[in-house]
C-alpha cells in the first residue's frame, strides 16, 4: 500500500455527522483530514482529537481536489446544500450553473476524476439522501441522483461501459476505476447519527459495496437499490 499522509478524508466535515464520523475515527486511531471553508470557525470542536487535522479549503476545485487525493487513502464526501441561492439560468450562458449543479453535480464529478488522476484506487464514498434521481420533479433531488450516477460509474471499468462518465468530463481510461459506493441517508434530523456514522464507516470498509448505491431508512436496514435484484 502506498503511503500517504491519511487514512481518511472528510469532504465537509464540520456538521453534526462529520463530527461524529471524526470522533469515531479518532478513537479508532485513524489518521484522519476535515475539510471545511471555515476551520477558524470550527477549530475548537476538532482540537481534542489527537488523530484528526482540520483543514481550510476555499474551493472545492480540481487542484484542491487533487491535492486532497493524491494524499489519502479513502474519501467520505459530505458536501451538499438544502437550499439554491443562485439557481441555473440557460438564457445566461455565464450562469447557467446553479448552485445545486455545482455542489451536487460537478463537485462530485471533480472528485472522481482527481481521484483517478492521483491512481493507486483510491476508495470514495459519496452520501446522498433518499429519494435523489435524475427523473425527481425536485431541482435538489434531481442534482443528487446525477451526481450518484457520475460516482457510481466511476466504479465501473470503462471498456465495459462503453462510453464516458455521465454528462460530458475527462475520459476513464481502462484499469482506472476507483472503489466508489454511494450512500442515500434519511433526513438527519429524525435519525440517529451514532447509528448513521457507524454505517458509514462499516460501508467504507466493505469492499463488497464498491459499484453500489445503497440506501439507509431510519431504523438502519440497508437495501441495494443499484445494481436492482430482482426478489425469487
Amino acid at each position: 500500500m502506498v503511503n500517504k499522509s491519511y487514512d481518511v478524508t472528510i469532504l465537509g466535515g464540520t456538521g453534526r455527522l462529520g463530527q461524529r464520523l471524526a470522533e469515531n475515527l479518532n478513537k479508532q486511531e485513524l489518521r484522519t483530514l476535515v475539510t471545511t471553508r471555515d476551520a477558524d470557525k470550527y477549530r475548537q470542536l476538532f482540537q481534542n482529537w489527537e488523530h484528526v487535522q482540520l483543514h481550510q479549503v476555499d474551493q472545492y476545485d480540481s487542484v484542491n481536489l487533487f491535492d486532497i487525493c493524491k494524499d489519502t487513502h479513502s474519501v467520505i464526501n459530505l458536501i451538499h446544500i438544502q437550499k439554491e441561492g443562485r439557481r441555473s439560468r440557460i438564457d445566461f450562458p455565464p450562469a447557467r450553473r446553479g448552485d445545486f449543479e455545482e455542489v451536487l453535480i460537478e463537485l462530485p464529478r471533480r472528485l472522481v476524476h482527481a481521484g483517478q488522476k492521483a491512481g493507486n484506487h483510491i476508495r470514495v464514498l459519496h452520501v446522498s439522501c433518499v429519494g435523489a434521481s435524475p427523473l425527481s420533479s425536485s431541482a435538489r433531488l434531481r442534482a443528487q441522483g446525477l451526481g450518484e450516477i457520475i460516482v457510481r460509474e466511476s466504479s465501473e471499468d470503462a471498456d465495459k461501459l462503453g462510453h464516458l462518465t455521465y454528462l460530458n468530463g475527462p475520459k476513464f481510461v481502462h484499469g482506472s476505476q476507483l472503489q466508489t459506493t454511494v450512500l442515500r441517508l434519511p433526513d438527519l434530523s429524525a435519525v440517529n447519527l451514532t447509528m448513521c456514522a457507524s454505517a458509514i464507516l462499516e460501508i467504507l470498509d466493505d469492499s463488497r459495496t464498491i459499484g453500489q448505491i445503497l440506501e439507509v431508512d431510519i431504523s438502519n436496514s440497508r437495501r441495494v437499490v443499484y445494481p436492482y435484484v430482482r426478489s425469487a
